[in-house]
C-alpha cells in the first residue's frame, strides 16, 4: 500500500467514482487531477467536490485533495507530499510518459497503475451555475483539517479568480468549543490551510490570517466580493454585511455550504456532522505524545501519573484502572493519613496556620484549612511546601513495595501532580479534564460548598491547558459513564500493547 498517490482522470466527472476505487491503494494522501473538457466544467467540478467530501465516500482517514486546475493548463504538477504511486484511468493509458514527466516530486521507486473505468458518457446532473469572483473570503477554526473544511476551502478556491483570504480563529475565539484545550496551535492550523489550498490550486494568491473577532479583514476591505460559510455560520455572514453597510461598503455575496454527514460517528455523544469536535473527542484515551524513557526511576513497576483538577473525575478513572489490574497509590489519601493526630505534619500545620484548624479530637479541619489557603496564594504555597515532600516520599515507598508484590503497573493519583511536577517520578502522565464550570457544579454538590467557595478551589488549581501540556493521554469524564469507560478501555489497551514490547 502506497503512502501518497496521484490519480489522473480523463474528466472531472469520474473523480468521485475512481476515488472510491483507489482508496484501498493509498494510505495517507490522494491527489486527483483531471483533464480539460466539457465534463470538467466548473459546475461538474463543484459537484465532484461535494461528492468526494460530503460524507458519502467510504475513504476512512484518507486525505483526498481534488486539484482544481485541468491538467492541460498546468505543465508541471507540484504536491506537498512526495508521490509513491501514479494511477490513471484506462482512457489515459497512451499518455503514461507525459503523466510521469508532469509530476515534480515522484519518489525514486514509484509505482504506475491503471484503474479501470467504464465509459460514463457526458452526464451533467447539476444545473447549478458557478459564479466566480476576484476576491473571496472565509473563516473557521480549521482544527484537524477534515472533509467539512475541505469543502469550504475547495469551494472558495473554485470560485476565486485571483485571491482567497482565510481567517483562522485564534485562542480567544475557541474557548466555547468542545475540548478546546486539544485544538491545534493556530500556527499549525494556518499552515495546514495554506498547504491544502496551494495543493488544490497553486495559481491563486492566499492570505491566511489569525482571526481575533468574527469579522476579520472582511469588515473594512472593499475588495472582497464573496464570503463562503456553512449552514451553521450564516448569521456570521449577515453580521459581516451589517458591518460593511455601516462603513459604506458593498455587501458580500454569500455562498452557503451544507454540512457533511459523519459516517464514522461512533456514539451518541458525538455530532452527526463531520466536525473537529468529533475528532478531538476521538483523541481521548489515545497516546497524544509517545512515552519517553525516564532514567530517573526504576523501569518497573511502570508508573502512570494521573493528574486532574478537583472534582474532575480522577478517582472514578483510577478505580476502573484498578479493576483492570493496576495498583493504585492515591497521594491525596496519603496526605490525609499524614495529617493524623500525633504525626509531625499535624503539629506543623497547627503551628503554621493556627490551632483553630485542629478539631477537638486532634484532626485537621480540612474545611477551615481550605478557607485559609484557597483564598490566599501565599498560604497555599506555604501549605504545599510543608506537605509535598512528605507525600511524594511516602508515595515512592509504596510504589516500590507494590512492585515487589508483583504489580507491573502502578497508578499514582494526585490532584497536585502537575503543579508539584511529580510526573518526573512517572513513566507516563495521564490527565483528566472537564470544563471549569462543570467542576464548580460538581464541587458544590460533592462538598456542600457555596458557588464562590467552589470557584476559589477550582481557580487555585492549574488550568486544563496546564494539566494536559505534558500529558501522554487525556481523559474527559464530561459525558456519560459509558463514554468515560470507553476512554479508559482504549488507554489500557494501548498501554498493554506498548508494555508487551518493553523489556
Amino acid at each position: 500500500m502506497a503512502n501518497n498517490g496521484l490519480l489522473f482522470v480523463s474528466n472531472a466527472a469520474k473523480a468521485h467514482i475512481l476515488c472510491n476505487k483507489v482508496s484501498k491503494i493509498v494510505r495517507r494522501v490522494l491527489y486527483i487531477k483531471f483533464n480539460n473538457g466539457p465534463e470538467s466544467s466548473l459546475p461538474i467540478v463543484n459537484r465532484e467536490i461535494n461528492n468526494i467530501y460530503s460524507g458519502g465516500m467510504p475513504c476512512g482517514d484518507l486525505d483526498v485533495r481534488l486539484m482544481l486546475k485541468p491538467r492541460e493548463a498546468v505543465k508541471k504538477i507540484k504536491t506537498s507530499y512526495p508521490i509513491d504511486i501514479i494511477m490513471y484511468d484506462s482512457e489515459l493509458s497512451e499518455e503514461t510518459d507525459n503523466l510521469k514527466q508532469s509530476v515534480v516530486n515522484v519518489q525514486d521507486k514509484f509505482h504506475l497503475q491503471t484503474v479501470e473505468s467504464e465509459d460514463m458518457g457526458y452526464c451533467d446532473e447539476t444545473t447549478e451555475p458557478v459564479k466566480t469572483y476576484e476576491y473571496v473570503a472565509l473563516g473557521g477554526t480549521f482544527d484537524k483539517l477534515h472533509n467539512g473544511h475541505k469543502i469550504l476551502l475547495s469551494q472558495a478556491a473554485l470560485r476565486a479568480t485571483k485571491h482567497v483570504t482565510v481567517g483562522v480563529t485564534d485562542v480567544n475565539m475557541i474557548q466555547s468549543k468542545i475540548l478546546w484545550e486539544l485544538v491545534e496551535p493556530v500556527e499549525d492550523r494556518m499552515k495546514a490551510v495554506y498547504e491544502f489550498l496551494t495543493d488544490i490550486n497553486p495559481d491563486l494568491e492566499y492570505n491566511i490570517v489569525p482571526l481575533h473577532d468574527m469579522y476579520g479583514p472582511t469588515k473594512d476591505d472593499p475588495r472582497f466580493q464573496l464570503i463562503i460559510v456553512s449552514e451553521e455560520t450564516i448569521r456570521g455572514a449577515e453580521k459581516v454585511n451589517e458591518k460593511r453597510k455601516e462603513k459604506g461598503l458593498s455587501v458580500l455575496d454569500v455562498h452557503v455550504i451544507g454540512l457533511a454527514t459523519d459516517l464514522r460517528k461512533q456514539c451518541a455523544e458525538e455530532e452527526s456532522k463531520v466536525s473537529s469536535s468529533n475528532q478531538r473527542m476521538r483523541l481521548l484515551g489515545t497516546f497524544l505524545k509517545p512515552p519517553m524513557p525516564n532514567p530517573n526511576i526504576p523501569d518497573w513497576p511502570y508508573v502512570i501519573g494521573l493528574a486532574g483538577g478537583i472534582a474532575s473525575g480522577k478517582t472514578n478513572i483510577t478505580e476502573r484502572l484498578r479493576l483492570k489490574g493496576a495498583a493504585v497509590v492515591n497521594c491525596d489519601i496519603i496526605a490525609h493519613e499524614l495529617y493524623k493526630p500525633g504525626l509531625p505534619l499535624n503539629h506543623t500545620i497547627s503551628e503554621e496556620f493556627g490551632k483553630h484548624v485542629i478539631t477537638e479530637t486532634g484532626e485537621v479541619d480540612r474545611r477551615k484549612l481550605g478557607q485559609i489557603v484557597f483564598s490566599d496564594k501565599a498560604q497555599l504555597e506555604k501549605l504545599n511546601q510543608i506537605i509535598w515532600p512528605a507525600v511524594i516520599e511516602e508515595a515512592q515507598k509504596r510504589i516500590q513495595a507494590l512492585g515487589k508484590e508483583g504489580y507491573r503497573v502502578v497508578v499514582m493519583e494526585a490532584a497536585v501532580m502537575v503543579r508539584a511536577k511529580w510526573y518526573k517520578y512517572c513513566h507516563q502522565l495521564w490527565s483528566v479534564i472537564i470544563p471549569p464550570t462543570e467542576a464548580i457544579k460538581r464541587l458544590q454538590t460533592r462538598n456542600n460548598l457555596t458557588e464562590e467557595e467552589a470557584k476559589l478551589r477550582v481557580e487555585a488549581q492549574p488550568t486544563n491547558l496546564e494539566q494536559i501540556a505534558m500529558a501522554n493521554v487525556v481523559f474527559s469524564p464530561y459525558w456519560s459513564h459509558e463514554y468515560t469507560a470507553g476512554q479508559v478501555d482504549k488507554a489500557w489497551e494501548q498501554l498493554q500493547a506498548y508494555l508487551s514490547n518493553r523489556k
